[in-house]
């Protein structure tokens, strides 16, 4: 995959590194800004819910209606069962999202995906890649399914 060339911010690691080490943070939201960088775009509390999250990163359309790319991070928390003791435990996992709705710019969806593995490289310790077209792609639900395929019992 060719690569954009847009560079990611300090803020941007930063704000990575606040979800993913210090865990003061839930999630990141990011956008490209101007065809030159990614800035960090929202960033949610610790405390913050799901719907925060959807709310954050489907943005706002633009004035002629079109929605708009993302990309985020965000610390899912869920319970794993085992099987064998009939027990759970709380488990985090970190994933990074790629939100190209269908109603995106074509361009805007070209920018995205060229700038994916810049972003995996400068993100390292995400466990999960999702692109997302719409809701129920990322759907708290849908997300959790993918991630208990990980899980071993």
């Amino acid at each position: 995959m060719m690569e954009s060339g847009i560079q990611i911010t300090r803020d941007s690691k930063d704000a990575f590194e606040e979800i993913w080490k210090k865990r003061t943070h839930r999630y990141a939201v990011f956008a490209v800004q101007e065809n030159r960088e990614i800035i960090v775009d929202a960033l949610g509390k610790r405390d913050a819910s799901y719907d925060d999250f959807l709310a954050d990163l489907q943005g706002e359309q633009d004035e002629d209606g079109a929605c708009q790319c993302r990309f985020a991070i965000y610390d899912f928390e869920y319970e794993h069962h085992f099987k064998p003791m009939d027990s759970s435990t709380s488990k985090l996992k970190l994933i990074l999202v790629l939100w190209c709705p269908e109603q995106a710019r074509i361009r805007d969806k070209m920018i995205y995906s060229s700038s994916m593995c810049s972003i995996i490289r400068a993100f390292i310790g995400v466990q999960k890649y999702i692109q997302a077209n719409n809701l129920d792609d990322i759907s708290r639900e849908a997300v959790e399914m993918q991630l208990r395929a990980m899980d071993k019992d």
